[in-house]
Formats: structure tokens, sequence, C-alpha cells
């Protein structure tokens, strides 16, 4: 017969294997650049979405700018001027207008055409962004040719 100390237990299943020793670190250590590379391409996807939008709300302004001019030369500078300024730092933008249709209760149309440079991720890439809009010309106004 054999005596057991009554100090000493013996936990049956709970012993550590030694093979999995700070498996946790080196999942870590592996994963954490794929984590970083996948914040950076979600903060480069913002980027570009927002470039999209800026370059459309400078198209929707360079539109109204030229619905609201009496000749084609003013409308395309005030197009221009009024795209310069909506993306102000961004970009120089290129403007054209589409003013087949100038008259009284025509249609103007601006497109607008940006270069964004996605050179924060170090990749030195640029992306050209492009945007239009329309905008009424007044149906009961004078409008010079």
């Amino acid at each position: 017969m054999t005596l057991r100390s009554p100090h000493r237990r013996v936990r049956r299943g709970t012993r550590r294997r030694g093979g999995d020793r700070g498996s946790l670190s080196a999942e870590t250590v592996l994963l954490a650049p794929v984590f970083l590379l996948f914040l950076l391409f979600l903060v480069g996807a913002g980027r570009v979405v927002e470039a999209q939008g800026e370059v459309n709300g400078a198209a929707r302004d360079a539109a109204r700018a030229a619905s609201v001019e009496r000749t084609r030369p003013d409308a395309e500078n005030a197009a221009q001027e009024a795209a310069k300024a909506a993306l102000s730092g961004e970009c120089e933008p290129e403007v054209s207008l589409d003013v087949n249709d100038w008259g009284a209760g025509g249609r103007v149309k601006a497109t607008v055409t940006c270069s964004l440079d996605l050179d924060f991720l170090g990749f030195g890439a640029a992306k050209e962004m492009k945007g239009d809009s329309v905008a009424p010309l007044e149906q009961f106004r004078r409008v010079e040719e």
C-alpha cells in the first residue's frame, strides 16, 4: 500500500503541453502586418470615394455657375473658376462644357476631370476621377450666342 502526501495533489488533464507555449505570440506577429495592410486598404478606398464625391460636387458647381451666365465664353470661364474653387488644393481640374443646347429653356452639361494623387500609400500611383452634372437654363431669360 502506497501512502500519498496530503499536501501534494496531482490534477489530471490540466498539465500544459510544451509545444503550445508562445503560439499566441507567433500568431500575433504573423497577423499584425496583414491587419495593418487591410487598414491601409480601407483608408485608400475611403480616400478614393471621398475624392469622387468632391469631383462630382465640383461638376455640379461648374454646371450651376455656367447656367447663370449669358454668353458661352462667360459660362466657360465661370465653370472653370467654380471647379477650381471647389477643388482648391486637391488637383488642377479640367472642365468641359456641352453647350449645344444653349438658349432659353436649354441645358448645360459640365464634365470635370481630375487626377488624384494616391502617393500617401507609398506607391506613387494616381487615379483619374471624372464627374459630370447637368443644370437647366432658365426658360424665360435672354441669352446671347
